[in-house]
């Protein structure tokens, strides 16, 4: 238990959801997470609506794929609380370059704290983010039926 009574999951496809949470007989959901089919643009709109861009910032935020410096440090300072808010994330080691990523924890300005280019032994490195233009292979759109904002 980390303390945290609201948790937000996204991911832009259910279906891991739907398998190992819905459907899964011993799949579990603890209170307080909701989960949203939504890639993060569409949620960073959608939270934008629904809080009219006041209160309701984030303490912690995770990406659990590689994304650009520039757009992590924009979700830090849009999202994230300022006083003690951060944000984990594995960052490309160069722009738009989805073979490997550093992971880096950055706070509500959006200034790096922390970073690892290497776990142990293991490189980082995740699947692209899928709402960018540059994302190739396997994990992006047309091949993964990803239907990018219009």
């Amino acid at each position: 238990r980390v303390g945290y009574h609201t948790i937000d999951a996204l991911d832009w496809s259910g279906s891991a959801w739907e398998k190992y949470v819905v459907e899964d007989p011993s799949g579990h959901c603890p209170e307080g997470v909701t989960f949203y089919e939504l890639d993060d643009e569409r949620f960073l709109d959608r939270w934008r609506e629904s809080n009219g861009g006041d209160g309701l910032l984030f303490d912690v935020i995770v990406f659990n794929f590689a994304v650009n410096e520039a757009k992590a440090a924009f979700f830090a300072k849009e999202l994230l609380n300022q006083e003690h808010g951060r944000l984990l994330a594995p960052i490309n080691t160069s722009n738009d370059y989805w073979l490997k990523q550093t992971y880096q924890v950055m706070d509500g300005k959006g200034d790096v704290l922390w970073s690892a280019g290497d776990v142990g032994a293991w490189s980082v490195q995740f699947q692209p983010d899928v709402t960018q233009d540059t994302c190739s292979g396997v994990w992006c759109a047309p091949f993964n039926g990803f239907q990018k904002k219009q």
